[in-house]
């Protein structure tokens, strides 16, 4: 099963924790989800201004603004 499964993974060009196919739970829980660097520093996106956060996810850095729902 795990070859398979990484077989199918690599067809399609996914990676094992991609936030696109990841249940919302998945996402929620998964820090490395919501890591980003501002100004050097590696912060939790959930942490910073909404207005931020709506930037973040235009750019494809983060799936969604919590709290929000998917945009």
């Amino acid at each position: 099963m795990g070859n398979k499964g990484a077989l199918i993974r690599n067809l399609l060009g996914i990676d094992r924790f991609d936030a696109e196919f990841a249940r919302r739970e998945i996402i929620d829980k998964s820090l490395l989800t919501w890591l980003v660097e501002v100004n050097g520093l590696v912060v939790d996106a959930r942490w910073l201004p909404v207005p931020v956060q709506h930037e973040l996810v235009r750019a494809g850095i983060i799936p969604y603004v919590p709290g929000q729902g998917e945009q």
